[in-house]
Formats: C-alpha cells, sequence, structure tokens
C-alpha cells in the first residue's frame, strides 16, 4: 500500500499533476520544506490542501524534475523516509542540480498526511539567488 501511495505521489510530482496530487494528500495535509524561506520560493510550512498544492505550483513553476532515484528507504509504522538521488533544471536559468535529498512521509490511510523534504538547501538557495 505504501508502495503505492509514493508511486502515485511522484508521477504526480513529476507531472506536475496538482489534481493527481489532491487525490493523494489529506484535507489537512502539511509540507515542510527545509531551506531558506524568502530566497527559495517554496521554503517553510504549508498547511491545508489549498496551500500545499500552491507550494507545488511554485515548485513546478521554477523546477523541471529530470530525475528522482531512491538511494534508500526506511519504513516504520504510519510512516517512511526516502533517500533519494534528485537531477533538477531551474527553468529560468537552465542550471542543473544533482543533489541528495530526505523526504519524510507520514500516512493516514492511503493518503499522505504530511511531507517533510531535507534537501541541500544551500545548493537550492544559490540557484535560486540567480533568478
Amino acid at each position: 500500500m505504501t508502495q503505492a501511495i509514493l508511486d502515485r505521489w511522484y508521477a504526480a510530482l513529476r507531472a506536475g499533476d496538482a489534481n493527481a496530487l489532491a487525490a493523494v494528500t489529506t484535507d489537512d495535509v502539511v509540507v515542510r520544506w527545509n531551506g531558506p524561506v524568502g530566497i527559495v520560493p517554496w521554503a517553510g510550512v504549508w498547511e491545508g490542501r489549498p496551500k500545499v498544492l500552491t507550494f507545488f505550483k511554485r515548485v513546478a513553476e521554477h523546477l523541471e524534475i529530470l530525475g528522482i532515484d531512491t538511494v534508500h528507504r526506511i519504513e516504520g509504522e504510519g510512516g517512511v523516509v526516502i533517500v533519494l538521488e534528485g537531477h533538477w533544471r531551474v527553468r529560468l536559468t537552465g542550471e542543473e542540480l544533482k543533489v541528495r535529498a530526505a523526504n519524510l512521509f507520514r500516512f493516514e490511510g492511503d493518503r499522505v498526511a504530511a511531507y517533510e523534504v531535507y534537501p541541500d538547501s544551500w545548493s537550492f538557495a544559490t540557484a535560486m539567488a540567480k533568478v
């Protein structure tokens, strides 16, 4: 079940499909992207589905996802941590980023209730400061 939810999540993320993301989240979903607010346009805490969809739209406006590969997966009761190798392109500059990040998920039933990202925030901040 967890893998099916993650497959839907990452497919929607890659496609930039807000409706598909909404379908896999709870109404009160919380997203926390750890990084410098004010420099990285999607950094911060986003609470509730409408704000979380705004978060994903901001990411999609600024980044193109070129690849996401799982390096490690740690699963526990009600949640999972994914360490990934990501490959992104900054839309305005064409700069490409290849960095690791840890994604923490908490589930309620068959939906994502919380998503927390611990990225290489220095790389993202440096790239976004050029925009």
